[in-house]
């Protein structure tokens, strides 16, 4: 992946989590003053964790995970296109879907909480160090996504089977409780922008 690209996604994670932020957050913030709470009310809270953040110098993963965060949506798409270069074989689209629906009108595409996780190479040493991957997902969908998917690229088993560029046609992608997550991968054999469910199913 080219520098320029990855800072554009950068650029857009960044966008992503400030508008997840505000989504989640409490209408109007800024009138609000800061009280103090008296023994007995402090005796009466619970807190929960909202998020978690990791950071692995041996593995190189920074990981932030956002929990009891519950995403529900339908949404349809004309055209959905990610990652045009040439990957050594062809010069296309890692994924190019057309008239895509996310859930449907019956059934909503349904996430339970959201991660963020970055990996990268020699993480101690700041000269050679580089990005190896960025991936956006959950560790629990349900839901079906479907589109004419002229070009795919990922997995629905987990990485059992990788797809690259492969002409689904009219299809259905449908998992209940799995994990999924989008992907920007630098592996020169591997890499590009990569859709991924651990457990799925595709119909036809």
């Amino acid at each position: 992946m080219h520098k320029a690209v990855l800072k554009k996604i950068g650029i857009c994670l960044s966008g992503f989590i400030l508008i997840t932020w505000m989504a989640f957050l409490p209408a109007p913030l800024w009138g609000a003053e800061p009280t103090e709470l008296t023994d007995s009310e402090m005796a009466d809270v619970y807190a929960h964790g909202f998020s978690t953040f990791t950071r692995d110098d041996v593995t190189g993963i920074m990981r932030a995970d956002f929990h009891g965060m519950d995403l529900r949506t339908w949404t349809e798409v004309s055209s959905l296109k990610m990652g045009h270069y040439n990957n050594g074989t062809t010069t296309g689209w890692d994924n190019d879907w057309t008239n895509v629906s996310l859930g449907s009108s019956g059934a909503d595409l349904f996430a339970k909480g959201l991660y963020v996780e970055m990996k990268f190479t020699n993480p101690n040493d700041p000269a050679t160090r580089q990005l190896e991957y960025l991936r956006i997902g959950t560790n629990d969908l349900t839901g079906t996504i479907s589109a004419n998917f002229n070009s795919f690229s990922g997995t629905v088993d987990n990485g059992v089977t990788n797809m690259s560029r492969a002409n689904l046609g009219a299809a259905s992608i449908s998992t209940t409780n799995g994990g999924f997550y989008l992907s920007l991968e630098r592996n020169p054999t591997t890499g590009g922008y990569k859709f991924n469910w651990t457990n799925a199913t595709i119909t036809p």
